[in-house]
């Protein structure tokens, strides 16, 4: 039919299997050291291993719980050597994990990159808590970059947005380099993988979450008008007007609590009064300069102003003014809050905050953004006996201090039974340095004590406590209300939502844990969750034997109610699925998803003019997406770095000398390569210092094929493994 069939003819069913085994592997091993891996983890660690395999890099954005430490840990397995890059407050945790799980690995923390301290490159490196790398202007961020020039990574993080896509792609860039800047959301979703308790059918059992419950704490009205009328204060040298910011700031702080707040305003008030003598010596501070200002038990050290920064080039008068206007109402704000009523009493009296009775036996953990909200709820709540709190300062219980560590083991499951009656926590108020890679899976209520400006802050604090191994059906979830007119709470619940709009769209989070104020809308879709769903079509194609490859295309036919293809090929070293569907060749997951429904049609005979076209359709595919890839080769200084290297390639190849050519041409055709690949950031910098390296010109292309070897991906085949046609 339609003259020679261009590939192997096989039933609907083999093609199915055949694209379903080059996504899924044979039933991974269930122990890693002492620790039994449960199925979602096994097939992450799979799909994690592949998109690596290929990249060099992905991430794992499960939700809060899933146990993406164990995840991660089965995935560097094989590794000769790794390397864990995370936030100090968890090195205890990953040492007991790498224990448990027989998987010794060298830690790291973000502090110390910050100050330098690099270490020993590994093998292969896990970034926990990826959404500290998110800004590239960072210490960190170029030290984790060279890092990760030569070596796989694999970033953990159930919140890697914040605020906008630009978070997630400053840290896919990490393996991606410059390209992951010209990606759109469905491209970044393919290094990304996420599951959560809804998605899973065969998941794990988690605790279900209870509607978000508001306490209501009454209104501060008075104080908010007074922040909205703050006068700007004096600009820094080269920052230009700070008031808008200095206004957000207060909010923030004033919705926390009336001591964050008070602890703010004496910050403001002690810096306007040093901006004031540094003007008054003639001198205007720059942002540098103001950083190495710090403000700590009531008083501000710096340098002398005549010191520490440039002479002023501006009238003093008009400047001077201007900060002490600023300073003027910060007082009087100041003052207001010292006589007015407190509302942080009323905070501390609300109901669950403090009725036991409502939860004989549980525990609870209160979360505030500042530490002067956990200070001042504390000192309200200890006399009742059973309370803790915890701060970047330590831990205090009535009896007094005692280790971070000795209070935290009572939240661990089963901890509290080995603590004497009198000892033991039932309340524990804590900043938000407890909602990031801790377990506190014996305490079954989380209360927001204010929102935190990112909505990922939501589901990192619910989910220390909604974890595997929680002995609990139920975590219950109260907030307190802001104390704000109903307007001002709906702008601050917009800000929030659209942020979290992003992290829907790019990665998957629901935001069902973040808590509503008012009726909610529609949940936007995922480009990441639509690939769970693909990975759950194809487990239930996956056959356990099935027709061994040919070496050409595996074609097949099925009956469907529109025209079109499902195809399987190989790009960049990994299997990709595009489809067909009438309007040119697509690899969006939402049109790869329908592809994958249209091909369960009945099966009816191949016919060979349908298989041409849709390999013809691909290889038009295959040659605009090459053309893409010179023509968006990156952008900004890494972009303009590539067309150096293909400008200077050009250059050698037109003048090198006819008896040279033949050694030339193969050099030359790598470096091409070189110049199209995707690299990761780190990658990137050496090249920048290579693409304009004085040497001589065989000696730059044999140095231009070195760090081929050293840093580029391995290809894989190019060619077409599969095709169903409808």
């Amino acid at each position: 039919m339609g003259g020679l069939m261009p590939g192997t003819t096989a039933s609907s069913a083999d093609v199915r299997a055949a694209i379903a085994r080059s996504w899924l592997s044979a039933r991974d091993a269930e122990l890693l050291g002492s620790v039994v891996l449960r199925p979602h983890q096994r097939s992450a660690a799979h799909r994690l291993r592949a998109l690596i395999g290929a990249s060099r890099g992905a991430l794992l954005a499960d939700a809060v719980g899933l146990g993406k430490t164990y995840t991660a840990l089965a995935v560097a397995r094989h590794a000769a050597s790794v390397l864990v890059v995370a936030p100090a407050a968890l090195r205890d945790m990953w040492r007991e994990a790498c224990t448990a799980a027989a998987r010794p690995a060298r830690f790291v923390s973000y502090h110390a990159l910050s100050r330098g301290r690099i270490p020993d490159a590994a093998d292969f490196v896990i970034v926990d808590e990826s959404h500290h790398t998110r800004n590239p202007a960072t210490r960190r961020y170029r030290a984790l970059a060279a890092l990760c020039r030569r070596s796989p990574v694999l970033f953990l993080s159930a919140t890697p947005v914040h605020n906008r896509a630009d978070d997630l792609r400053a840290q896919l860039a990490l393996f991606l380099g410059s390209h992951a800047w010209a990606m759109a959301d469905d491209e970044l979703a393919r290094f990304v993988v996420r599951r959560d308790f809804a998605a899973d059918d065969a998941g794990p059992t988690l605790p279900h979450a209870g509607a978000v419950r508001w306490l209501d704490t009454g209104e501060d009205a008075t104080m908010l008008a007074g922040i909205e009328r703050l006068p700007p204060p004096l600009p820094i040298r080269e920052a230009g007007d700070g008031g808008a910011l200095v206004a957000i700031s207060l909010l923030r702080q004033w919705a926390s609590s009336r001591a964050a707040l008070v602890a703010a305003l004496r910050r403001r008030l002690a810096l306007a009064s040093a901006l004031g003598d540094a003007l008054r010596a003639g001198r205007h501070p720059t942002r540098q300069e103001l950083r190495a200002w710090s403000y700590a038990d009531g008083s501000l050290q710096l340098a002398f102003p005549e010191f520490a920064s440039d002479a002023l080039p501006t009238e003093v008068d008009t400047l001077l003014a201007g900060t002490e206007r600023h300073a003027s109402h910060v007082a009087a704000l100041m003052r207001a809050a010292a006589t007015g009523p407190d509302p942080d009493d009323a905070r501390a009296a609300a109901r669950t905050v403090t009725d036991f009775e409502e939860f004989p036996g549980e525990r609870l953990i209160v979360f505030a953004e500042f530490a002067e909200t956990v200070r001042a709820l504390y000192a309200r709540l200890a006399r009742d006996g059973g309370v803790a709190m915890l701060t970047e300062r330590g831990a205090v219980v009535a009896g007094g201090r005692v280790t971070r560590r000795a209070l935290l083991a009572q939240f661990a499951p089963g901890g509290a039974a080995h603590v004497p009656a009198a000892e033991r926590v039932a309340l524990l108020i804590t900043t938000d340095l407890l909602s990031e890679g801790v377990n506190l899976q014996d305490a079954s209520v989380v209360v927001h004590a204010d929102l935190p400006w990112s909505p990922a802050r939501f589901e990192q604090r619910v989910g220390r406590v909604r974890r595997l191994g929680s002995s609990h059906a139920e975590v219950s979830v109260y907030a307190l209300r802001p104390p704000a007119p109903a307007e001002v709470l709906l702008r601050m619940e917009h800000r929030l939502r659209a942020k979290l709009a992003v992290a829907a769209r790019t990665v998957g989070i629901r935001g069902t844990i973040m808590p509503r104020l008012f009726p909610a809308e529609p949940p936007a879709s995922s480009a990441t969750r639509i690939h769970a769903e693909i990975a759950g079509q194809l487990a239930r194609w996956h056959l356990p034997c099935g027709r061994p490859p040919s070496g050409e295309p595996l074609v097949g036919a099925v009956h469907a109610a529109r025209p079109g293809f499902l195809a399987l090929v190989g790009c960049d070293g990994r299997p990709e699925l595009i489809a067909g569907l009438g309007a040119g060749v697509s690899e969006s997951p939402r049109d790869v998803l329908d592809a994958l429904r249209l091909a369960e049609g009945p099966d009816v005979p191949v016919d060979a003019r349908s298989v041409r076209e849709a390999l013809a359709a691909i290889a038009c595919w295959r040659a605009e997406r090459a053309s893409f890839g010179v023509l968006g080769l990156g952008a900004g200084a890494a972009a303009r770095t590539r067309r150096r290297l293909l400008h200077r390639i050009d250059a050698i190849a037109a003048r090198s000398p006819r008896h040279l050519r033949s050694r030339y041409v193969p050099l030359a055709l790598q470096a091409r390569r070189v110049a199209t690949e995707r690299l990761g950031a780190g990658a990137e910098r050496v090249l920048q210092e290579l693409a304009d390296a004085r040497m001589p010109d065989e000696a730059w292309l044999n140095a231009v094929r070195t760090f081929a070897e050293l840093n580029g991906t391995a290809g894989g085949p190019e060619m077409v493994s599969a095709v169903v046609v409808f």
